[in-house]
């Protein structure tokens, strides 16, 4: 743990004291603020704009339109750079003026056809972005600030670094407690339906925290107990995160898989119920790779990586530093990492889904034998 590698140095006050701990944890405090603040920073798109007019770079962008999104879906590097701008940070300074501004250019051009007077297509593109990272795609209601995906990066800064950094059981469990309570937030908020069973949210919460916290007090007191397992202290809180997270993923989104489902679509776009399986497929991918690949990066490797940097990280508050910023670097390029590894919208053959959908026929009379739903973050 940090604490540990930081008490090397020797510096007073005694890293055991507690004004020592007292100390190194607002060190943490100010360098998470700083790290976030700097996260935001690695961001190449440029911040959302809200006033017509024609951007820099316009012509280096596609033409304007709605019924395609800006980068190539069907492949990984165009589902990066799409994720990219998604979780770019800085959408969340957007008012709801400024949402309501974009709204209505996007209704505008849908009216119309075209683009209003004085905006380019790099304008409409931002309009879109602004919206979609502000309104839930189902609901039409503005997402919450804190659970939405852009505030993703900054959230974690300091949650990670509690984490890692937790060394007596009240702060593991604080750490685990406040993780697991913004992750609820966080899967609620970009749910794929409509609606959430409130008592399988509240059940969800309750055992994900749960777990993460026996996990981790569990794991923590083995190594201690058996010292040749102390190799795997690195991965103790990244086996509670995954664990708790799975938990918390399948039990929030409850109705998606094993009740109502989700709502599918043909290649038309027509409505054409909601499915229980479909559901399943999406928080099962949702799974893999938010809950379980994603916390590989800011979990493990900047615990590996400040071992190796130990012998020139002598001064406590810049190994603090140093690792905060290590877990800003890991979590912003993992995180559209992970999101851009499957399609956000599931293609299902509908041999896989309920009855309901096998015999169905789209606008010209031909079989309708592929569907699409949202797969959810």
């Amino acid at each position: 743990r940090l604490g540990a590698r930081s008490c090397a140095s020797g510096t007073a006050p005694a890293c055991g004291s507690v004004e020592g701990q007292a100390l190194r944890w607002r060190f943490a405090a100010g360098g998470a603020v700083a790290t976030c603040a700097a996260g935001a920073l690695l961001y190449r798109p440029q911040l959302a704009r809200t006033e017509g007019g024609a951007g820099a770079g316009a012509d280096a962008v596609p033409n304007f339109t709605m019924a395609s999104t800006k980068y190539d879906q069907s492949t990984f590097k165009g589902r990066l750079m799409g994720m990219y701008e998604y979780i770019d940070p800085r959408t969340l300074l957007l008012t709801s003026a400024a949402v309501q501004a974009s709204q209505k250019a996007l209704e505008s051009f849908k009216a119309t056809g075209k683009k209003p007077d004085g905006m380019s297509d790099a304008d409409m593109w931002t309009h879109r972005k602004n919206v979609e990272v502000s309104i839930h795609p189902v609901t039409g209601e503005e997402l919450l600030r804190v659970g939405r995906m852009s505030a993703f990066v900054p959230m974690n800064v300091p949650l990670c670094a509690c984490m890692l950094m937790a060394s007596t059981t009240p702060q593991v469990l604080l750490a685990q407690f406040m993780n697991q309570t913004y992750n609820v937030v966080n899967n609620y908020v970009n749910r794929s339906g409509a609606t959430v069973d409130w008592s399988a949210l509240l059940q969800s919460y309750g055992l994900a925290v749960t777990a993460s916290c026996s996990i981790a007090l569990g794991a923590g007191q083995l190594i201690q107990a058996v010292p040749s397992l102390q190799v795997l202290g690195p991965f103790v809180p990244y086996l509670a995160v995954i664990s708790a997270g799975s938990a918390n993923v399948s039990f929030t989104r409850m109705e998606e898989w094993n009740g109502k489902g989700v709502s599918v679509v043909d290649g038309e776009g027509k409505d054409l119920g909601m499915s229980a399986k479909a559901g399943q497929q999406g928080v099962l991918q949702t799974v893999l790779s938010r809950s379980c690949f994603l916390p590989i990066a800011p979990m493990v490797m900047p615990v590996i990586a400040m071992k190796v940097l130990k012998p020139f990280l002598k001064v406590r508050p810049v190994a603090i530093v140093a690792e905060l910023l290590l877990i800003t670097v890991c979590i912003s390029g993992m995180l559209p990492v992970a999101l851009s590894i499957l399609p956000q919208t599931m293609e299902m053959d509908v041999k896989s889904l309920e009855p309901a959908f096998q015999n169905l026929k789209d606008s010209k009379g031909n079989p309708v034998t592929k569907v699409f739903a949202n797969k959810g973050l």
